[in-house]
């Protein structure tokens, strides 16, 4: 197997090409049938309703407290009442609550539904987020859906990172979805440049990213999301909030996906502008920068840091 270890990145940079052309064959043949575009149109008609319908329900019950609500002020109006009209002031402010959430759901309503008609385009643009010009995730599940046959077969091994940055959603309601797309296209570019020309990166859906890195173990995949903090913070003025794993032995696409989440909730929850990791066990804050053994400047790899130099 000496010579399998040697060869193993070449393999796997391989395989990755090759899901991505098999990938895009396989859907070419659909579209020929006329089977693709119907069952994805399909799926993002059934979720456009559901969009659709839980914005109405939010709106009809708003409308019904704002109606409610002005009937008051005229009687009071008309009795003069000084005291209720204050305590209706006071009211007025909590309703208004309900209205800036309703105003943040229409504004992810509108970038759901952005994001599904985007996906009735054509078989090659559906692996292409049209937004940042990443990876789409339809893409991600072909490349993982390999990476673990390469792992089954060769026991191989790469690891994921899942990005949210932070306090994204203030940046769109404070200065409008035109900034929040320049900043997400900013985001996209800088993280780009900061992984190997090996891995894989994503826009897994909003303001979220997902970067898959072959030959990655766990410390490997922290120092990345640890160097990811430092140059966001440093070119953006940004944080984010890391969540890394890597693929173990019984792991489905499925259950990477959901550690991984679990790991960045766990970011997420700790305050942001941090990186946490799932052990397969339990999640856990990872080492900070300075605390991990980083590989030699000139690029060269020594046996310990041959599997744990993602981002260099």
């Amino acid at each position: 197997m000496i010579w399998f270890n040697y060869f193993s990145p070449i393999i796997m940079v391989a395989a990755v090409w090759i899901a991505y052309r098999v990938g895009k064959r396989s859907r070419d043949q659909l579209e020929q049938q006329g089977l693709g575009d119907v069952g994805q149109a399909k799926i993002v008609v059934r979720d456009l309703e559901q969009i659709s319908q839980q914005v109405r329900r939010s709106l009809v019950s708003h409308h019904a407290s704002i109606v409610q609500f002005k009937e008051r002020i005229s009687k009071l109006t008309e009795t003069g009442d000084s005291e209720a009209l204050m305590e209706l002031t006071r009211e007025a402010e909590q309703i208004l609550q309900p209205t800036i959430q309703l105003a943040s759901q229409i504004a992810h309503a509108y970038d759901d539904i952005r994001q599904q008609t985007d996906q009735l385009s054509s078989p090659e643009q559906l692996r292409t987020d049209a937004l940042t010009g990443l990876s789409s995730r339809r893409a991600m599940e072909d490349i993982l859906k390999m990476l673990f046959a390469m792992k089954s077969r060769y026991d191989t091994r790469f690891a994921i990172a899942l990005i949210d940055i932070d306090g994204f959603q203030k940046i769109n309601d404070q200065y409008g979805h035109v900034r929040g797309d320049e900043m997400l296209r900013s985001f996209a570019a800088t993280l780009d440049s900061t992984v190997r020309e090996t891995d894989v990166v994503v826009r897994f859906g909003g303001e979220e990213f997902v970067v898959i890195m072959p030959e990655t173990d766990l410390p490997g995949s922290c120092v990345f999301g640890q160097r990811l903090r430092k140059s966001v913070r440093d070119k953006l003025d940004l944080t984010v909030s890391v969540g890394v794993a890597e693929a173990r032995d019984g792991d489905t696409l499925k259950s990477l996906l959901s550690r991984t989440d679990s790991a960045l909730y766990s970011a997420k929850a700790g305050g942001g502008d941090c990186v946490f990791q799932h052990t397969g066990r339990h999640i856990e804050l990872a080492r900070p920068l300075k605390a991990v053994s980083l590989p030699p400047a000139d690029g060269s790899e020594s046996d310990a840091s041959a599997t744990t130099a993602a981002g260099a």
